[in-house]
């Protein structure tokens, strides 16, 4: 499938900020990006969704590889990387260390920031049988998915409790994933293509939608002390949070279409890996052992302070870089199904090849 360059730089540019984030301290800032960063996955998981000419084998194996073994495989290699880390800074592993890790990697309950996998996994298999049912119908869809999201709130306010593989979360999710499916479906065509011509057009748009979701978040926020966490399953005010959801999500799509370029495209490769290492290996290991000075200072710092900022921010390249070191590794090995690659041959026919490409696409000397 041809990859759509503002696409993956919305989905780089979120992982970033969901990173950025997990090493920031709560303030009215992480309410804002809590408020519409998970939406907007789901929102893209919509925009790149196929369910036509395809039969429901099929389709479950293609997520599954997607997105289940990535989640389990991911998660088992943190729990490793943790133990490492464990080790590093002399904490002692209890006996059951590895198998609470592993049965937590397998259950995916919220299990570390690959958790959301899971949860996309069954908003696709949702809208793959509501697509089935109404015969690809997208109106009948969309009421199906108000049935499921309907269901999901019942079940939120007797229970907030989160189930095996977030299948509560993907309640909510599939909402997010229907309108994406929606914004670029063919009965929406004319005004996607209107709305997305002109880049400057789409980044004004965006700005427009994401200074309106920062307004909506603070209200929510200061009245409501509370903003939409999926992680949590806290979606306190169903008509507020999830419509700010999409409002942002929306803004973060039209922004990246105004933003996009291949440099900001291509770190998307390395999400995956990212997301499974950042809060259990690259985040302590920066704080605690690379930049331990620095920390000791900024620690303290209100989240407002420049120190404090500068130092997450640097943290966040950091786990950038060692997740493109370990995501080359793992290509190269007989684990990159764990992030749905082939395995990558290096030898010296393979670096021949990629030179003659090279050589074609440049053309040759005179």
């Amino acid at each position: 499938m041809t990859r759509i360059q503002y696409i993956d730089v919305a989905k780089f540019l979120g992982i970033l900020a969901i990173v950025y984030f997990h090493g920031f301290k709560e303030s009215a800032a992480t309410s804002y990006t809590s408020s519409f960063l998970l939406p907007l996955f789901f929102f893209l998981n919509g925009m790149t969704l196929k369910m036509d000419n395809i039969r429901f084998g099929d389709f479950l194996v293609k997520k599954l590889k997607g997105y289940i073994v990535p989640a389990i495989g991911l998660g088992i290699l943190a729990v490793c990387l943790d133990a490492v880390i464990r080790s590093l800074f002399h904490n002692p592993l209890d006996d059951t260390f590895f198998t609470r890790g592993i049965s937590s990697s397998i259950n995916q309950i919220r299990f570390l920031s690959v958790w959301f996998l899971t949860a996309l996994f069954f908003c696709d298999i949702f809208l793959f049988g509501l697509y089935q049912k109404f015969k690809g119908n997208i109106w009948l869809m969309g009421l199906g998915t108000f049935a499921i999201l309907g269901f999901g709130i019942v079940y939120n306010m007797s229970h907030r409790q989160s189930m095996v593989w977030n299948i509560d979360a993907a309640f909510f999710g599939v909402v997010f994933t229907y309108f994406g499916h929606l914004f670029t479906h063919k009965k929406s065509s004319f005004l996607y293509s209107h709305l997305m011509s002109s880049r400057w057009i789409s980044l004004l748009i965006g700005l427009i939608l994401l200074v309106a979701t920062y307004f909506f978040s603070l209200y929510i926020y200061r009245n409501y002390n509370g903003y939409m966490i999926m992680f949590s399953s806290l979606y306190v005010k169903y008509y507020l949070t999830l419509p700010c959801g999409l409002l942002g999500a929306l803004g973060s799509v039209f922004t990246c279409r105004g933003l996009t370029n291949f440099i900001l495209a291509y770190p998307v490769k390395f999400n995956l890996t990212l997301l499974a290492i950042h809060q259990v290996f690259t985040i302590p290991l920066f704080k605690h052992f690379v930049a331990k000075p620095w920390w000791g200072i900024v620690a303290s710092n209100p989240p407002e302070d420049t120190g404090l900022i500068l130092f997450v921010l640097t943290m966040t390249l950091f786990s950038l870089v060692i997740a493109a070191i370990l995501h080359c590794a793992i290509i190269i090995t007989p684990l990159s199904f764990l992030l749905n690659k082939r395995r990558l041959a290096i030898s010296g026919v393979f670096f021949l090849q990629k030179c003659y490409i090279v050589h074609k696409k440049v053309g040759a000397p005179e």
